[in-house]
C-alpha cells in the first residue's frame, strides 16, 4: 500500500522507487502483485506516463488513511504512547498551546504532542492527508481554506483585540480612530493572506493604502518586544493584553475598529471521534 501511494502521488514508478529506496523492478512487481490480488488495474502505464485508473483514484484516499492508521498503531505498540500532531498560527502557539498542554497532560500524560506552524492552506492539505490531527487558526483564516467543507470547526475563543504600545506612546494621548492609528508602523504575527482577504473591503483598502502591517513576523513575542522598545504598535487578544499591561512594560486599549480574536479548532468530519483530539479541543 505504501508503494501504491508513492506511485500515485509521484506519477512515476522510477521516482517512487527512488523515494522508497527500492529498485524499479521491485516496485513494479509490488504493484502488479497488488493488482493481481485485488483483480483490478490501478494504473494505466505507457513508456512515458503513469495514470491512475478509476479504481486507483478510489483507493488513494483510503490508502492514505490506512498508512496513517498503521503508523499510529505502530507507534502506540512500540512506545505504549499515542501521538497528537497539531498545526496552528504563531500567535496561538505562543498564547494558547502551552496552557492547553498542561491541562491535557493531566488526563493523557503518555501522549506525545507535536505542534508546528505553517501557512493555513498547506496545513489544510496536511489535515486532509491525515498527517496531522488538528488545525487551530483564526476563524477568518479557516473560512478561506481549501477542503473546508470536509472540516468540522469548533470555536474555542472569541474576545476583542487590544492595541499594544510602549508607555507614553503618542497613540495613548487621546482616543484614536482606526484610520488614525493605521498611520503608525505595525508589527503583526499570523497576519496571513487568508486573514487579510477576510477583512471588509474598506478596511483592507485602508490598510493597503497605509502599508499595514509594516512587519509580518512569525513570533508574537518579537512583535511585543518591538512595541516595548519603539513606536511600533502591535495587537493581542484581550486576556493576553490585560496580563501583559498588568506588568507595566506596555500599555493597551481595546483595538479601534472592534476586531476580534476568534479562534477555531478544525478536524475532518470523517476522521472519527478521537478522544485525545476532542479533549485537547476542550483544553483549548
Amino acid at each position: 500500500m505504501r508503494h501504491f501511494e508513492a506511485v500515485y502521488r509521484l506519477l512515476s514508478f522510477t521516482a517512487a522507487a527512488e523515494e522508497l529506496g527500492l529498485t524499479h523492478s521491485a516496485i513494479t512487481k509490488s504493484i502488479k502483485t497488488l493488482e493481481a490480488d485485488w483483480e483490478t488495474q490501478l494504473f494505466h502505464r505507457t513508456t512515458r506516463t503513469v495514470v491512475a485508473t478509476e479504481a486507483g483514484k478510489k483507493l488513494y484516499p483510503q490508502a492514505v488513511d490506512l498508512l496513517a492508521f498503521a503508523a499510529s498503531v505502530r507507534g502506540s505498540v512500540a512506545a505504549g504512547e499515542h501521538e497528537l500532531s497539531i498545526v496552528s498560527g504563531p500567535g496561538v502557539i505562543e498564547s494558547m498551546i502551552h496552557p492547553a498542554i498542561v491541562k491535557f497532560a493531566r488526563r493523557y500524560p503518555r501522549t506525545r504532542i507535536n505542534v508546528a506552524t505553517m501557512p493555513p492552506h498547506l496545513a489544510a492539505e496536511e489535515l486532509v492527508q491525515r498527517r496531522i490531527h488538528l488545525l487551530v487558526y483564526h476563524e477568518a483564516s479557516l473560512a478561506g481554506l481549501p477542503h473546508k467543507d470536509r472540516m468540522k470547526v469548533t470555536n474555542v475563543i472569541d474576545e476583542p483585540y487590544w492595541m499594544i504600545h510602549r508607555p507614553g506612546h503618542p497613540a495613548a494621548s487621546r482616543p484614536h480612530t482606526f484610520e488614525e492609528v493605521a498611520q503608525y508602523d505595525w508589527a503583526l504575527a499570523g497576519y496571513d493572506r487568508l486573514f487579510e482577504q477576510s477583512l471588509p473591503d474598506h478596511v483592507r483598502v485602508m490598510l493597503e493604502k497605509n502599508g499595514v502591517p509594516h512587519y509580518r513576523l512569525l513570533s508574537q513575542a518579537a512583535c511585543i518586544e518591538l512595541a516595548k522598545q519603539t513606536d511600533i504598535l502591535t495587537t493581542l487578544p484581550q486576556s493576553a493584553a490585560q496580563a501583559m499591561t498588568a506588568e507595566g512594560n506596555v500599555e493597551g486599549v481595546p483595538h479601534p475598529g472592534g476586531f476580534r480574536f476568534s479562534i477555531g479548532a478544525a478536524v475532518l468530519y470523517d476522521a472519527g471521534r478521537e478522544p485525545t483530539v476532542e479533549h485537547f479541543i476542550d483544553c483549548l
